[in-house]
């Protein structure tokens, strides 16, 4: 040990203890220099705070943190700002399972030292109350730990928590936050990065929110880009066509199959953004197809071509907008020149001839409408043009074997007041309409081929037989006539071809159904009213009487 002259300062001698490790004398001498000159009191202040701090940090390695809670709170009561003794109490407290009470010591304003262990303490208070289902208490510790000690799995936990809460927009605050942390080795972050992008460019998607879907999609951290990226960008493009905004997704994908792109997409996304757009171009066509608007369909199958160049589905579609545009002969040349096991190459077979249907009876050439319609038939009896094309016919074709004067009963009793007393299947027709209708609808929207402005075509002459033929009909899979009668009550005597005759009750406010077998003029009773009637096969009419 040094020795000190008899002129040695308390200091002085407090050092020299302090050095020898003799700290009860050093502490000793520490105090009374707390208590003598005022240029030593600050010093002897810090110094025996600094060996209170040791001695504690001491104690905390031995596992007696209790006792190095007491050694820092002396510490700290010579000197509060002492970071080193307030890192020191925190780490103490935390190792007594006093966490809250840790983190408040350590929480001091302008202890830098005391950041790090500070950020240690909350990601375990957060995780527990993540735990208890304390979410917001969680994220807020959370958040106060990132905000000390930068990491990315503690900004990619934000981003899971803002998203368990649906809040689209915080979550993708907290990923783009995240994002300069990920690094190349790191697989986990990665993944959950992709996982979080995925879900909120599909959740943008519905609302419309390109700017969201491209904030997403233009961050890019190690592990980011790929085919999983533009795996992506077609799920977006596909999701935002089922969401009604299919101009939105046209031109991205368009975009994405352009020169920027080029080098990097890979050959089978190519493809898949190929296909695509062909399939949408492809439908919006036949859309327009179905309601006449030839020049605007035609201009999306050409569309569709420079994406499908050797599709012939769309060849046939073409020939149906040629077709369309009143040039039936050329449709049919396209056609003939197309392998026969084409898909849809019988079912345009049969539009067409249904198309030659209506132009044929339009120039009062029925022989040439009944072939065309036989070609149709035989070509797929089951399209719905075909069906149409057969209203068509029916609508000018007269009921056969009427009796010789069912004409002069028909105007005296008629339920139908026929145009020009002319009693055609105008019954027939309308079954033949609403079967054509169910056949469309049971195709679905997505069917392609359907007949040039055939819904105008069966809306027209549905409103022509509709004038005078007020009636409900529906389709019969047989070859009777179903009567659907209502009325106030009572009872109706019905008698028809043959020796037809059935007397039904009508209740009040309900309907009775009765099945005539033998389709032609009948004739209904109730009360002292008369009323006829020309049945026709495969109808059901709802009559109110």
């Amino acid at each position: 040990m040094l020795a000190l002259g008899g002129c040695a300062s308390a200091l002085e001698r407090a050092r020299v203890a302090r050095d020898a490790r003799d700290y009860p004398k050093a502490e000793q001498y520490y105090r009374t220099a707390l208590t003598g000159d005022p240029v030593d009191r600050n010093k002897a202040a810090k110094e025996l705070a600094g060996l209170k701090v040791t001695l504690a940090h001491a104690k905390l390695k031995k596992g007696d943190a209790a006792a190095a809670e007491k050694l820092f709170r002396e510490a700290l009561e010579l000197d509060a700002g002492d970071d080193k003794a307030i890192d020191g109490l925190g780490r103490a407290q935390a190792e007594q399972g006093q966490l809250d009470a840790a983190i408040t010591t350590l929480s001091t304003e302008g202890c830098g030292l005391c950041k790090r262990y500070l950020s240690v303490l909350l990601l375990q208070r957060a995780a527990k109350r993540e735990q208890a289902k304390e979410m917001a208490a969680a994220r807020d510790d959370y958040q106060k730990a990132q905000a000390l000690v930068p990491d990315v799995s503690t900004a990619l936990t934000i981003a899971r928590l803002y998203d368990a809460e649906g809040d689209l927009e915080a979550t993708l605050k907290a990923v783009e936050a995240a994002v300069p942390l990920i690094r190349d080795d790191d697989g986990p972050s990665q993944a959950a990065f992709r996982a979080l992008r995925e879900k909120g460019v599909l959740a943008a998607v519905p609302r419309g929110d390109v700017a969201t879907i491209d904030r997403w999609l233009n961050l890019f951290p190690p592990g980011a880009g790929g085919d999983e990226w533009y795996t992506l960008q077609l799920r977006v493009t596909q999701q935002l066509h089922r969401e009604g905004q299919t101009d939105l997704g046209l031109a991205r994908a368009r975009h994405l199959l352009g020169a920027k792109y080029e080098s990097t997409l890979p050959a089978h996304r190519k493809a898949d953004f190929e296909r695509f757009l062909a399939d949408v171009y492809r439908l919006i066509g036949v859309k327009f197809l179905r309601e006449g608007k030839i020049v605007e369909a035609d201009d999306n199958f050409r569309q569709a071509m420079e994406f499908a160049v050797d599709d012939n589905k769309i060849k046939l579609l073409r020939a149906l907008a040629m077709a369309g545009l009143k040039e039936i002969a050329k449709a049919q040349q396209v056609l003939a020149a197309l392998p026969k096991d084409t898909k849809g190459y019988n079912e345009v077979t049969a539009i067409l001839e249904s198309m030659v249907v209506h132009d044929k009876l339009g120039e009062d050439d029925l022989e040439g409408a009944r072939a065309a319609l036989a070609r149709a038939q035989a070509a797929s009896s089951e399209q719905p043009e075909v069906h149409v094309a057969m209203a068509e016919m029916l609508f000018v074709s007269p009921v056969e074997k009427l009796p010789r004067n069912a004409v002069k009963q028909v105007k005296k009793f008629g339920l139908v007041k026929y145009p020009n007393d002319e009693i055609n299947r105008y019954g027939e027709a309308l079954s033949e309409l609403a079967w054509a209708r169910e056949q469309a609808k049971g195709l679905g929207e997505g069917y392609l081929f359907r007949g040039p402005g055939i819904d105008g075509r069966m809306d027209n002459l549905e409103r022509q037989i509709r004038s005078f033929y007020p009636f409900p009909v529906e389709f019969n899979p047989d070859s009777t006539t179903v009567l659907k009668l209502r009325g106030s009550g009572g009872e109706v005597v019905i008698k028809g071809p043959g020796d037809f005759e059935e007397t039904v009750a009508l209740p009040a406010g309900g309907s009775s159904e009765v099945t005539v077998r033998e389709p032609g003029l009948v004739t209904l009773r109730v009360g002292k009213r008369t009323m006829v009637l020309v049945t026709e096969p495969y109808t059901k009419l709802s009559l109110e009487l």
